[in-house]
């Protein structure tokens, strides 16, 4: 019985120490390197999970960001920055719903604006499964065609809000 619990226990700790590492991403940067952002766990009572990303002007992480929003962990997870200093999160990698969010842009502390896949493709459907990926500095849908769309025209498709 004991030797059990010593494995279960050696288990858990394995596995909190690797969850702790991948808390933390490194600094990844905008395909220009005009911007560059980093992730970290911030714990907040009453909350599951919550990530804090912090922005840098430049390709490399600073220790003064320009700016830092906090996500939900699921909204952090696959995430890259855009040219301009946009974050564009992948909230549903693959889906079949047209209906559904299946990106974030986040523009600022309090900025930032969700979009379906009805949203991105605007007279141009994809049919089937649509897999969602980065390519560079745009997002590339796959289904029986693809498509990518610069993230800047992603941004102006997911919102009319002003800089």
């Amino acid at each position: 019985m004991r030797r059990g619990f010593g494995v279960l226990l050696a288990a858990a700790l394995a596995l909190a120490a690797a969850s702790e590492r991948s808390a933390w991403a490194a600094c990844r940067a905008s395909a220009n390197k005009t911007f560059s952002f980093d992730t970290r766990l911030t714990p907040v009572a009453g909350q599951v999970c919550r990530m804090t990303v912090d922005v840098f002007a430049g390709g490399t992480c600073g220790p003064q960001p320009r700016w830092s929003v906090m996500l939900p962990c699921d909204q952090a997870s696959n995430t890259a920055i855009s040219n301009n200093g946009r974050l564009i999160s992948i909230l549903l990698p693959r889906t079949k719903s047209q209906e559904l969010n299946v990106i974030r842009v986040t523009w600022g502390v309090a900025k930032f604006a969700l979009a379906s896949l009805q949203k991105l493709t605007v007279g141009n459907p994809l049919r089937g499964e649509v897999r969602l990926d980065f390519d560079g500095d745009g997002l590339r849908l796959k289904a029986d065609k693809t498509l990518v769309l610069p993230f800047e025209t992603v941004r102006k498709l997911t919102s009319i809000v002003e800089d």
